[in-house]
């Protein structure tokens, strides 16, 4: 499945606002961990969606700030794992 980088940012924001933000928009690269927005277990809820939705495997080693700290990261997570 072809997915694109803003499809993906489209499919996460939406998945923020309706499990984490509630109305509140957040920018792509806000700092979602670092400003206690996203917690540990929002994040796994957030990897669960992603594997179902994209079909890709989010390993044990993948979860942290580097791939899970911004819209942004998370989207290229997804589009590197799609494009894999």
């Amino acid at each position: 499945m072809a997915i694109s980088n803003g499809d993906a940012r489209t499919e996460i924001r939406g998945w923020l606002k309706d499990n984490v933000t509630g109305s509140g928009e957040v920018s792509d690269d806000y700092p979602l961990i670092e400003n206690g927005m996203l917690t540990s277990l929002q994040t796994v809820e957030l990897v669960m969606f992603m594997e179902e939705r994209f079909d890709i495997v989010v390993e044990d080693e993948e979860l942290d700030e580097e791939n899970f700290g911004s819209i942004d990261a998370i989207a290229g997570l997804v589009e590197s794992k799609v494009a894999a």
